[in-house]
């Protein structure tokens, strides 16, 4: 019976030490995904884009998050870059939400001159909701104010990429104990206040309703007997 007991208990603990990576695993790496990063050179809103890279979220709780670029700007990308540049066009980007569907993305822009001028070192920004969905992308550089600056092609062969993630966090809820408790409060308060005046009144003509009172107890007593006396 004792062994029987003793292997129960083993066992018990057994599965919950197998459980505990498991549960760690859960906490460190919830929402973890890839995202393919796109990008184009040219400002018309119909710009073909090409793959840029793939973010990787390895951990949505701790702002975990790494990016892979596919290969180097081609000389012909860093041709488009430099006359978006010189011509101060923009820089699209945009971020697919489903692998297997194009369709589905969230995009951003910004001068192209900025990212030119920064020799791609930017940061790409994810908004999450609080399940983890993708809700929207900026993207910044470490030069958002174009100067003229000159840029030679072996600084325009890779990105310099990292990536923070924002998840939205749960707005302020009402304290309705906290306001029911004022409200409870604030009537005592009354109910004592009122009490109190009640109090003051008589204390302050205390003098003049004892006598009536007195006298109205008198009048009382008396009417009997004088009824008493006519019926005689």
């Amino acid at each position: 019976m004792e062994s029987a007991i003793a292997k129960a208990v083993f066992a018990s603990v057994f599965a919950l030490l197998c459980l505990i990576p498991v549960l760690h695993s859960s906490d460190e790496f919830e929402g973890q995904m890839s995202l393919t990063v796109q990008h184009a050179f040219d400002s018309s809103l119909d710009a073909p884009f090409v793959n840029r890279g793939v973010i990787f979220l390895k951990s949505i709780r701790n702002g975990l998050a790494t990016f892979n670029e596919d290969s180097g700007l081609s000389a012909d990308a860093r041709e488009n870059l430099r006359t978006l540049a010189n011509e101060n066009g923009i820089y699209r980007l945009r971020v697919l939400i489903k692998s297997d569907d194009p369709t589905q993305f969230v995009s951003t822009y910004i001068k192209a001159c900025s990212l030119y001028e920064s020799r791609l070192s930017d940061t790409i920004i994810l908004h999450l909701d609080q399940s983890g969905e993708v809700l929207g992308v900026s993207l910044t550089t470490d030069n958002m104010l174009c100067n003229g600056a000159t840029v030679y092609d072996s600084q325009l062969m890779h990105f310099n990429t990292s990536v923070e993630i924002r998840q939205m966090e749960n707005g302020p809820v009402p304290d309705t104990a906290s306001y029911i408790q004022k409200l409870e409060k604030e009537k005592a308060e009354k109910a004592k206040g009122d009490q109190t005046e009640n109090k003051s009144f008589f204390a302050k003509y205390w003098m003049y309703i004892v006598p009536v009172f007195i006298f109205l107890i008198i009048s009382s007593a008396a009417n009997p007997e004088a009824q008493a006396g006519g019926g005689r």
